[in-house]
């Protein structure tokens, strides 16, 4: 069994990534929905896949690293982002990373109140147009948030596999999840 790498070589290189995390928690927070009259946004050809579109409704299946269940959906606002690739919706926001390979949804409504935030993030395919079917969660308080994103986004760095992806995200005390697309 491959030993995993040490968290001191992740962290490095991903140090502009806890600083984003805190800043996209924080914008998901406070910037209310973007305005109808903002410019539309060159969003990469999907090949028929659904990736985010403004008015979409995503649904957030979610296992905590401590075996709770939660099921919630993301109604995206029907106005064009403002910011390329990030989409506000009723709950938080589907943030999209290309470049990146990326998609994470946040769903910040209860963290709000105290409550738990959930972050899951996907990896997309080569071509960077379709979701895998699952990803790893992240839970927490608002002021947990940020780390524990940033500790999911390295386990999709670093894994290949679904296996190696589950056993890096329960090593981390993180959960799992999946994200899906409905037509409203």
């Amino acid at each position: 069994m491959p030993r995993p790498l040490p968290p001191l070589r992740l962290l490095p290189t991903l140090r502009p990534l806890s600083t984003l995390c805190a800043l996209l928690l924080g914008t998901a927070l406070t910037a209310p929905p973007a305005a109808s009259q903002a410019a539309p946004v060159a969003i990469p050809a999907t090949g028929g896949v659904a990736l985010p579109r403004p008015g979409q409704h995503w649904t957030l299946e979610a296992r905590t690293a401590d075996g709770e269940t939660f099921q919630t959906t993301l109604r995206l606002s029907a106005a064009p982002p403002a910011d390329p690739g990030t989409f506000r919706a009723d709950r938080g926001t589907l943030l999209l990373d290309a470049q990146a390979g990326t998609l994470i949804a946040l769903d910040l409504q209860d963290a709000r109140d105290g409550g738990l935030g959930l972050a899951c993030a996907v990896r997309l395919n080569a071509d960077r147009s379709a979701l895998e079917a699952s990803g790893v969660l992240a839970s927490g308080t608002l002021t947990e948030l940020p780390a524990r994103l940033e500790a999911a986004l390295a386990v999709l760095n670093v894994t290949r596999t679904p296996q190696q992806q589950e056993e890096a995200a329960r090593e981390l005390g993180l959960g799992s999840c999946a994200l899906s697309v409905q037509t409203p």
